[in-house]
């Protein structure tokens, strides 16, 4: 029963895992994350809680989630987040819960300031005539690939974790 279980859960880790590179490539391509995405992340969340070989606390994840909608959503609001990022964010911080909500945002910081620097000098340096400064400011970023990057290190530690305590 349990080597099912573990089947299962293994199994609901990589489709996570593949959705949030679905969101990556459809960010990267259209500047868009599928609300579909984020929806199936959403309702992977409880198959992962019933089938974990190890008891979680779901309902602390589900109070993060929380948090960082209000505050994405209020970033939004601001014109500050695309409403996809927020949305994108937020599940990602289902899965992270209050154990690795550090890590998912230190990732996708570190990630999305590296592609922020990237896509500023490449935008920069590309065509004959030289952008202002303040236009490089309102450079768009598609900043689901960090969230994404983020996501995917947080599925993995989440499967470290839970694969070494059966072990």
């Amino acid at each position: 029963m349990i080597l099912a279980l573990t089947f299962v859960h293994a199994a609901v880790l990589i489709i996570a895992a593949s959705l949030f590179v679905v969101a990556a490539i459809s960010d990267m391509r259209a500047y868009r994350i599928p609300n579909a995405v984020c929806a199936l992340l959403l309702t992977a969340f409880p198959a992962y809680v019933a089938t974990s070989p190890i008891p979680l606390n779901w309902k602390e994840n589900i109070f993060v989630l929380a948090i960082v909608f209000s505050v994405g959503f209020a970033c939004f609001l601001g014109n500050i987040v695309g409403a996809g990022d927020v949305k994108l964010l937020s599940v990602a911080s289902l899965w992270a819960g209050p154990a690795l909500i550090g890590e998912l945002l230190m990732v996708t910081a570190f990630v999305g300031g590296i592609e922020s620097l990237a896509i500023t000098v490449v935008r920069h340096l590309s065509g004959k005539k030289m952008y202002p400064a303040k236009k490089l400011v309102k450079t768009e970023v598609p900043y689901g690939i960090a969230i994404s990057a983020g996501g995917l290190a947080v599925l993995g530690m989440m499967a470290h974790s839970a694969f070494v305590r059966l072990g």
